[in-house]
């Protein structure tokens, strides 16, 4: 995953927030572990699981019936999932990933306009950027209430730039999952991607985005991009 050289400094930049910035990925996997254990289901194979990553609502329920088995008991499992998940998220801080501050200070440092794109609902992001100390980088925070369609559709990264007033071409990304990627790239942004659960299939390598190592990597690109100016 070596990075290319990269064109112009960009006027904003536009992040994602689950997997990119926060560890909560990890987190969501455990709950749904705890959750499958706790009514009976051990038959948890992780390639199903990570196959739902990125992915909201039935949508979830659909790929495990599919992996799993339909007796797979995800009426039962989905909202016990989700109460554990909160239970942790809405209370303690998640791990913020190697390279994120020193990226977001940096930004924030240069006056670049910040933004955030997240599937997330509103109290719940506002909840994790507050916990986390991550709250006072961003000028704008686009979140799964705000659009009427979320990731892979291109509406959460062309309503932050929008908030931003500046064009999408003028915007780097970034992402960590697949949805991301698409939504970021059909909105017509400069994509970095930095996967985390799942790495990218040869499909989504086809759209010549960036595939990084980790935000350290992102830093290095945004300093250099800044340098030759």
């Amino acid at each position: 995953m070596t990075p290319r050289r990269t064109q112009q400094s960009p006027a904003a930049l536009l992040f994602d927030l689950d997997g990119l910035l926060l560890d909560t990925e990890t987190i969501a996997r455990n709950a749904f572990v705890e959750a499958c254990h706790q009514v009976g289901w051990y038959h948890t194979d992780m390639d199903v699981y990570i196959r739902c990553v990125g992915r909201h609502g039935p949508e979830i329920g659909e790929i495990l019936k599919e992996g799993y088995g339909h007796d797979f008991p995800w009426e039962e499992i989905g909202p016990l999932c989700q109460r554990l998940y909160h239970e942790f998220i809405d209370y303690q801080p998640a791990d913020i990933k190697p390279g994120a501050v020193e990226l977001l200070t940096y930004a924030t440092e240069n006056q670049f306009l910040c933004g955030l794109a997240t599937s997330s609902h509103t109290q719940t992001a506002d909840s994790k950027l507050t916990l986390s100390n991550l709250n006072g980088y961003f000028s704008v925070v686009v979140t799964g209430d705000d659009v009427n369609q979320g990731k892979p559709h291109p509406e959460p990264y062309l309503l932050a730039a929008k908030r931003l007033g500046v064009n999408t071409n003028q915007c780097w990304a970034f992402e960590d999952s697949e949805n991301g990627v698409r939504s970021a790239v059909s909105a017509g942004c400069t994509v970095f991607q930095i996967p985390d659960l799942v790495e990218p299939s040869l499909e989504l390598q086809r759209l010549a985005h960036e595939v990084l190592n980790s935000l350290h990597d992102a830093l290095a690109i945004l300093r250099r991009s800044t340098q030759n100016g």
